[in-house]
């Protein structure tokens, strides 16, 4: 069954775009559109909605407090971000409200496709464009405590960002002047302390416990 996908933003033309794009992709279908927050909720009561393509900026209710709404009314619902706004305190806002995504608003076909397949299988999907932003540094602040997993290392938070900013175990190794077994070791620590399964979750995991800085 075709995944069904509400856009939400205030710009007819980047929708008419949006949805030109998602009618190429497979198993993907436009079932709705709305101008604002409040109209995507109202849509939401009415219809069966896979996942929401919102932007974070709207007129009578943004896309952080829209995002919040529909995850509370709506858990089973998948909310995708799609935004001009690049900035870190913007993308953190919005995971932190409950979305599964964050794209920007030059995201192509190839991008947005595998974004969509992404959150349907419950992962976490932050476009790669991103990195940079979200990984500015690593915060120097202690680390807070958690009762639920063990605290990250100094260097753990160090290799936390590189692998964030895409690198390569191999990469790491060099950059750290360390062995690659032990960034290795380092990696799969870092996971298993978290509870992590991917990258993606990895970066979201930071953003909410507050291990990075903009």
């Amino acid at each position: 069954m075709a995944q069904r996908i509400l856009i939400t933003d205030d710009h007819q033309l980047f929708v008419d775009g949006l949805r030109m794009l998602i009618d190429r992709i497979d198993a993907c279908e436009v079932v709705g559109e709305a101008r604002n927050g409040r109209e995507a909720l109202n849509f939401l009561h009415h219809n069966l909605v896979d996942c929401v393509l919102i932007d974070v900026e709207m007129p009578e209710l943004n896309g952080i407090d829209t995002t919040r709404l529909i995850k509370r009314h709506w858990p089973h619902v998948n909310v995708l971000a799609i935004s001009m706004m690049a900035d870190f305190a913007t993308v953190q806002l919005m995971l932190q409200a409950g979305a599964d995504g964050y794209l920007l608003k030059d995201t192509g076909k190839t991008e947005l496709s595998k974004a969509l397949e992404s959150v349907a299988q419950g992962r976490i999907y932050v476009s790669s464009a991103l990195s940079p932003v979200l990984i500015h540094g690593v915060a120097e602040r202690p680390m807070p405590t958690f009762a639920y997993i063990e605290p990250l290392t100094r260097r753990e938070r160090e290799i936390v960002g590189y692998i964030a900013e895409g690198l390569t175990n191999d990469q790491i190794a060099k950059q750290l002047c360390l062995a690659r077994t032990t960034v290795d070791t380092h990696r799969k620590n870092i996971l298993s302390k978290t509870g992590c399964k991917n990258t993606a979750a990895l970066i979201k995991f930071a953003i909410d416990k507050k291990l990075l800085v903009s």
